[in-house]
C-alpha cells in the first residue's frame, strides 16, 4: 500500500508521523497503540501517546487502518485490507489473520435475516501450532 497516496486520496495530512504509524502497523500487523508508540518514539523521540491517540482515530475514520478488538486484550490496529476474520490463540495471544469467503455470510444474512451488512466481525479462538507443540 502506498501510504502517502492513501493519505492524500482520504483529505489527510501527509505527516511523517502517519507514515511511521501506518508503516509500524504494516510491519507488525496487528499493533497496540503503545506498541506503536514505543516503536515510533525511537524514531521521533518528541512525540507524545497523545499524538499516536490522535491519528489512529484519523486513519480509522479515514478507513485506512481497522481496529481489532479480541476479548480480554487490548485493542489492536492493522492496515484496512478488506474483509477477513482472525485467529486468537487462547495460550499466547497471537492474532493472526484468516481469509474465507465472506461472501456466504454476507448471502446468508441477507437472504434469511434480511439485512444489507456493512461489515462482518469474526474471531475464531483456540491454540496455535506452537502451543499444541508445547
Amino acid at each position: 500500500m502506498n501510504f502517502e497516496e492513501g493519505l492524500k486520496q482520504n483529505g489527510l495530512k501527509i505527516t511523517p508521523q502517519r507514515v511511521a504509524i501506518l508503516k509500524e502497523i504494516q510491519r507488525r500487523g496487528h499493533a497496540t497503540i503503545e506498541e506503536i508508540y514505543e516503536d515510533i518514539l525511537k524514531e521521533y523521540p518528541s512525540i507524545s501517546l497523545a499524538t499516536i491517540y490522535k491519528n489512529i482515530i484519523s486513519l480509522c475514520e479515514a478507513d485506512l487502518v481497522k481496529e481489532v478488538k479480541v476479548s480480554l486484550q487490548k485493542q489492536r490496529y492493522e492496515i484496512n485490507c478488506g474483509e477477513h476474520a482472525h485467529i486468537v490463540c487462547t495460550e499466547c495471544g497471537k492474532l493472526e489473520d484468516i481469509e474465507f469467503g465472506m461472501e456466504s455470510f454476507y448471502h446468508n444474512a441477507m437472504i434469511t435475516r434480511y439485512i444489507q451488512p456493512s461489515f462482518v466481525s469474526m474471531t475464531i479462538y483456540g491454540k496455535c501450532n506452537q502451543c499444541l507443540k508445547e
